[in-house]
């Protein structure tokens, strides 16, 4: 999976030259010690700053950024955001890569399986028209998402089962008889997207449209976040991790 890191490291070479033999025996545990202290409250700097510079993130995409422990045999700790960390389907990366690195966001599953049934283009997205109902953090819901994919007779797993809806349903069902999602050709006086048909009126408006995919621009600054926090955090770290490292060794 893509992983975007920014690294902890530092250069004590001037720290060390009035050193005990105990202090100097002690440093590497004490560097270790304080640079994953840094990289720990460092992701906590990421997450705090994702929430001024994005409308409502998730907690989902929040735990996309973890961090790297230093270890004695390599001396450096990362703030990261990854994709195979995280339970969902679509990884971490996907969605905050672009934020923080610019360009395109990947397709989501359910774009995906629109696309490969032809109803979507590739270099299009879906977006939640005016009237579809958001969740608390401004996204489409999965239990519509779910509704949608079933009426257009996709087999969409976006929430762990199958949702197609099949023949002997539809017939229990008599408001399923017209499907209430569904996609207009191309070409015709409506915009692309999906529609919805209301079963007692007939009348439809649309749910989901289809629009021209456009670059992000950089909003989140991992990077430059984590600098500024090593600068105003890694002294008194490392000062706490010094004493802590010297006094086991006493």
């Amino acid at each position: 999976m893509a992983m975007l890191a920014a690294s902890v490291t530092v250069d004590l070479r001037s720290f060390t030259r009035d050193m005990t033999a105990i202090e100097r025996r002690q440093m590497p545990y004490a560097l270790m010690l304080a640079l994953n202290e840094t990289a720990k409250s460092g992701r906590l700097a990421v997450q705090k700053e994702m929430e001024k510079v994005f409308d409502r993130p998730t907690p989902y995409a929040k735990r996309g950024v973890v961090f790297d422990r230093a270890t004695r045999q390599k001396m450096q700790a990362a703030v990261v955001v990854t994709g195979d960390r995280t339970k969902g389907a679509l990884p971490a990366t996907a969605f905050l890569g672009p934020q923080i690195e610019g360009g395109i966001r990947r397709h989501k599953a359910f774009e995906q399986q629109l696309i490969q049934r032809g109803h979507m283009q590739r270099r299009e997205v879906a977006v939640p028209a005016q009237r579809t109902k958001l969740d608390r953090y401004g996204n489409m819901t999965q239990g519509f998402l779910n509704q949608v994919m079933a009426d257009l007779l996709i087999d969409y797993r976006g929430a762990g089962a199958t949702r197609v809806r099949t023949d002997a349903s539809l017939k229990r069902n008599s408001k399923y008889k017209n499907a209430r999602f569904f996609v207009p050709k191309r070409g015709g006086h409506l915009f692309p997207g999906v529609y919805q048909r209301h079963p007692g009126t007939h009348d439809i408006f649309p749910v989901i449209l289809f629009v021209t995919a456009k670059p992000y621009r950089i909003r989140l600054r991992l990077k430059d976040v984590v600098e500024r926090h090593v600068s105003a955090t890694f002294e008194e770290n490392f000062a706490l991790a010094f004493q802590r490292a010297v006094a086991t060794a006493r």
